[in-house]
């Protein structure tokens, strides 16, 4: 059972909910999705998705996004962070500068981790 939600429709629409196992079965199945991490540096470098890539709650721009190959606003891009506040106010800033299909990670890295997915850190 999907557990996908939409949330807070706004101009560009809804910012959708999903689970990690649901996140997790969409990666396995198109290895390029695209995954945001906005966690600072230091806390990505201690244990992430293993196919996040990192960009700062307080360095989200369009321009930051393009760059990590998201310049299709269209895109489907998924936003986690540790439990799924930081990653929400992603998402609201990225529907509010044209990003039509935002993916809100329920649980964030804890809940990733709790159901022991697949992850990712740097060597101390």
């Amino acid at each position: 059972m999907s557990t996908e939600q939409l949330r807070g429709a706004g101009p560009m629409g809804p910012i959708g909910v999903i689970s990690v196992a649901d996140l997790a079965a969409i990666v396995a199945r198109e290895p390029a999705t695209q995954v945001i991490d906005v966690r600072t540096p230091e806390e990505f470098a201690e244990v992430r998705a293993a196919t996040a890539v990192n960009l700062p709650l307080d360095r989200i721009s369009p321009e930051a996004v393009a760059a990590l190959g998201a310049s299709n606003t269209a895109q489907p891009i998924y936003l986690i962070c540790r439990s799924g506040a930081r990653s929400m106010r992603a998402a609201e800033f990225l529907r509010a500068a044209g990003y039509a299909k935002l993916w809100n990670v329920a649980g964030g890295t804890l809940a990733w981790c709790a159901e022991g997915l697949p992850t990712k850190a740097d060597a101390p």
